[in-house]
């Protein structure tokens, strides 16, 4: 993993996809006592789908699925990642495997106690997360909201066996964010 120049570029700070910057996206949401909504990628049904029309969806946060919501409860492991109704069995096993290798895992999801959506510190909680993922030596970091498709108030995507638990939900939703805009790019 070096870069250009030969250094170690594994933990170099990663390039703001869609120029959003995290930490001023959340603490503008704070100040304004709203939770952030992504209109780079909005809770839209084109979203989703190209062609598949698919009824019933929902778009809820967190919060609106169960009670008590956390980004990660315990430790991460392997039964952190089941597939969905309509998910990707070759993006489960890739989350999978990121599960059981920490040192890549804190870098894809970075800040954890940052981001956590902590019940003791509510006022911490703005509905905005960020993920980072690998480019051509370089590290993408991806905002997206918590708003997420249900049908009949279950997840539709990649979920957790924990039904309080959101890491696995929320990296594909930024996943599915940033390969939308690679889709679309070279259309």
């Amino acid at each position: 993993m070096l870069g250009n120049n030969g250094a170690n570029s594994f933990f170099n700070s990663p390039i703001k996809y869609q120029k959003q910057d995290y930490d001023k996206l959340k603490a503008s949401c704070r100040d304004q006592g709203k939770l952030f909504e992504d209109d780079q990628f909005p809770a839209s049904p084109n979203i989703l789908f190209k062609k598949k029309k698919v009824n019933g969806i929902v778009w809820k946060r967190p919060h609106e699925i169960c009670e008590h919501p956390r980004l990660v409860i315990g430790n991460v492991d392997t039964r952190d990642v089941i597939q969905g109704q309509l998910g990707n069995c070759w993006f489960v096993a890739a989350l999978s495997v990121l599960s059981s290798e920490k040192k890549y895992w804190n870098k894809v999801v970075p800040d954890l106690k940052e981001q956590e959506i902590d019940p003791e510190n509510p006022s911490n909680y703005a509905g905005i997360f960020k993920f980072n993922f690998w480019q051509f030596g370089k590290w993408i970091e991806v905002v997206i909201d918590d708003l997420l498709p249900t049908i009949n108030n279950k997840l539709i995507f990649t979920h957790s066996s924990a039904k309080n638990e959101f890491w696995s939900s929320l990296l594909e939703k930024a996943y599915a964010k940033w390969a939308f805009f690679l889709e679309n790019k070279n259309k």
